[in-house]
């Protein structure tokens, strides 16, 4: 690397074979197709670092993350735990210049390593780089070939291996992940992805990953965990059968060792909410639904307390949830229900509130790796859709996602005005209920549509996640 100084910077690091796989690669495009805990960011940071001291010398470079917020609490730390990792192995101080303001790291031969979130990516338009490393493309809220086909020009600088490096777990068959595996078919050399699962990773105990396989469907399993990228389904509820999901049941034998929650979509001219018995098991049982096109938000509020009041009696029902969209509403709800007698739990966070995430916890109660359906359907609950709103079967399965420009469906409901009031006041009842073991059997939920991405924020820690 420099006269008198040669480095085994694989001895240093010590990833092991299936991020060697990614970080040799000589390919112009370069994906690490990865599970959770497989290490995508500790790897894509050091494929960052290798380009600066290895390959492209004295070249300007470009990690990219979702938002600002990701390469702050996330791709950063990792950055400079790799740089203080040589720094230690050397004896040798690598940075010359750090600067938070610039956001670029400048190495002592002349190497640059900027950082910038994708989240704009019209700000990203005429750089001139010799590599680019994006992280979690895949969920990204961005479309990934949009990303893909904006920043691909901006890789112009000459140099040894100029690249676009992504690190992500596959988000279904579509955009970045079907253009590479389109182009493998192909025999394409600019092209390699190296996948790897949950498993590969030797420094995660694999009882760490068996725990999440418990609160997965298997498509996000197969998903996340294997990092299978599974052909997208236009209906979005695919898991849905009603000879599983639709059952009898006695809610009144349940009713004092139960817990009850509702789920409101709050509106106007259309507004919905549903009633939701948690069995002590964790089962959840929609077993009424309120569907309506209220006269005024006034009326609205008294068919919700007649509704609630209609299933509970004179006893508070644990959790109520709605969309923050109209506070004066949510205002309402705590007052009538309020502070130590229900938990009235808007969705406030962005993250909460991500339709994507949210339909993901659905799927997962509906169709669990292991065991039963934990969210099921009374039997009386309306088939048909009476007018221009749809009851809950119905809406689960007519619900559909958007279809991007070749036709494929995106990973986004279509908001048709008739299936997705009942839906939503679904979602924000599971979403909200994964903050409470109560409503799951005793156990502490993974909350695993909680993260920005669909990805746990459960508090695991592992000392070492490579």
């Amino acid at each position: 690397m420099s006269e008198g100084l040669r480095l085994d910077l694989m001895e240093i690091f010590k990833p092991y074979q299936k991020q060697s796989q990614f970080l040799l690669s000589q390919a112009r495009n370069r994906f690490f197709c990865a599970g959770r805990f497989a290490g995508k960011s500790w790897t894509l940071t050091l494929d960052v670092l290798f380009s600066a001291l290895v390959y492209n010398q004295g070249a300007p470079g470009a990690l990219l993350g979702r938002t600002e917020s990701d390469l702050k609490n996330n791709l950063l730390p990792f950055l400079m735990g790799h740089l203080d990792t040589l720094q230690r192995a050397t004896g040798y101080n690598w940075v010359r210049r750090y600067s938070v303001g610039d956001q670029c790291v400048e190495l002592m031969n002349g190497s640059k390593i900027m950082w910038k979130g994708y989240d704009r990516i019209s700000k990203l338009r005429g750089y001139n780089l010799a590599y680019i490393a994006a992280d979690e493309v895949c969920w990204s809220e961005q479309n990934s070939m949009t990303i893909y086909e904006t920043l691909l020009p901006a890789i112009r600088v000459p140099c040894r291996r100029p690249s676009f490096a992504i690190a992500s777990s596959p988000n279904g068959l579509r955009g970045i992940t079907e253009l590479f595996r389109t182009k493998q078919l192909e025999g394409d050399p600019d092209f390699h992805v190296t996948r790897c699962s949950s498993y590969s990773n030797p420094y995660v105990d694999r009882s760490v990953v068996e725990s999440c396989k418990a609160s997965m469907s298997r498509a996000r399993y197969e998903q996340e965990i294997l990092a299978l990228a599974l052909k997208p389904s236009s209906a979005v509820f695919d898991q849905f059968q009603e000879s599983k999901h639709v059952v009898s049941h006695d809610v009144l034998r349940h009713s004092d060792d139960c817990k009850w929650v509702f789920g409101v979509d709050w509106g106007i001219s259309k507004a919905a909410a549903v009633a939701i018995q948690v069995l002590p098991c964790g089962r959840w049982v929609v077993v009424d639904e309120l569907i309506t096109h209220p006269v005024s938000r006034g009326h609205f509020r008294q068919d919700v307390k007649a509704f609630v009041k209609k299933w509970c009696g004179k006893k508070n029902p644990f959790l109520i949830s709605a969309d923050r969209a109209i506070p004066s509403e949510n205002m309402w709800l705590a007052a009538e229900y309020g502070p130590g007698r229900t938990i009235v739990k808007p969705l406030e966070t962005k993250k909460e509130q991500s339709v994507s995430n949210g339909i993901k916890a659905v799927q997962d109660l509906l169709a669990p790796m292991e065991g039963d359906a934990n969210l099921v359907f009374l039997r009386s609950l309306s088939r048909t859709i009476k007018g221009d709103l749809a009851g809950v079967l119905p809406a689960l399965q007519n619900y559909r996602f958007k279809l991007d420009r070749e036709g494929n469906p995106t990973d986004m409901p279509y908001k048709d005005n008739i299936t997705d009031h009942i839906l939503d006041a679904l979602r924000m009842a599971v979403v909200a209920g994964l903050h409470f073991p109560e409503l799951h059997g005793g156990k502490k939920p993974m909350r695993l549509a909680i993260g920005s991405d669909g990805h746990s924020s459960a508090p695991i820690r592992i000392a070492n996640i490579r």
